[in-house]
């Protein structure tokens, strides 16, 4: 993962349960990454190595509209834009091309402080084709410099 010079070091502990068709999967990842603000937004910016062994990029932008923006960047690239109570178009790229779905955001809550600089962010979504539920999502990410 390439870092930013004026990056601040953090700490992130990342726990997802994944619920497909009644069945339900739990993760637990630790992880150092780095924090950069710019202009209003912070980035945070960190690597996670799945089960199957590889590596993704990822990178959480935290608006200051209260928006949460996902990218995860690995053999498979994917764009995901969180909006509390709204349904927002999300891209899955694969190597047969891009897929369009439909994010729909149940909860969005997020903890942030500057001084000393840490957060949780506490983000539940449900993934669909428009006509199919291929998931619903809960995710919490702690960080702490």
């Amino acid at each position: 993962m390439q870092l930013v010079s004026n990056g601040i070091p953090i700490n992130i502990k990342l726990e997802t349960s994944i619920v497909q068709n009644e069945h339900r999967q739990n993760f637990l990842y630790e992880s150092v990454g780095q924090a950069v603000q710019v202009g209003s937004h912070w980035y945070l910016r960190y690597e996670e190595k799945a089960e199957s062994g590889e590596h993704f990029q990822v990178m959480l932008k935290l608006c200051s509209d209260g928006a949460v923006h996902l990218t995860r960047q690995g053999s498979l690239r994917t764009k995901f834009r969180f909006v509390p109570g709204e349904i927002t178009e999300t891209s899955y790229q694969t190597s047969y091309g891009t897929m369009l779905l439909l994010t729909k955001t149940k909860r969005l809550q997020l903890e942030f402080s500057e001084l000393p600089l840490a957060g949780k962010l506490q983000l539940a979504y449900e993934l669909s084709t428009g006509e199919e539920i291929l998931g619903n999502y809960q995710l919490f990410l702690e960080f702490t410099a």
